[in-house]
């Protein structure tokens, strides 16, 4: 007789711990990977001056400005090789204006 409760209470407590488990691997993992809500960057509306990028000051922010690019979000997506040109600057230094966007 204490065999035979020793087997049911045996064969609940690894029910038990087969639903837990699967609880555990199905539910919680599943939560955990769905994806974070995308991230936009991006000026403001009212974007500020050129000059509040690090690194540009009024001699390249009036360069910038006379090839049409008003504010930094007008940089954005523009070719690093091109605003280099335009700026008078090596390519890093537009690159490292460009990742300040």
């Amino acid at each position: 007789m204490l065999y035979k409760v020793a087997k049911v209470v045996g064969f609940v407590g690894g029910v038990a711990a087969l639903i837990w488990a699967m609880r555990d691997r199905f539910i919680s993992v599943a939560v955990s990977r769905e994806p974070e809500p995308p991230v936009f960057r991006g000026w403001p509306a009212e974007s500020p001056a050129l000059e509040s990028l690090n690194g540009v000051g009024p001699t390249y922010a009036q360069r910038l400005r006379d090839a049409g690019f008003a504010n930094p979000g007008d940089l954005v997506g523009a070719d690093v090789d091109e605003i280099a040109r335009i700026a008078g600057v090596s390519a890093s230094r537009a690159r490292s204006w460009l990742d300040q966007i």
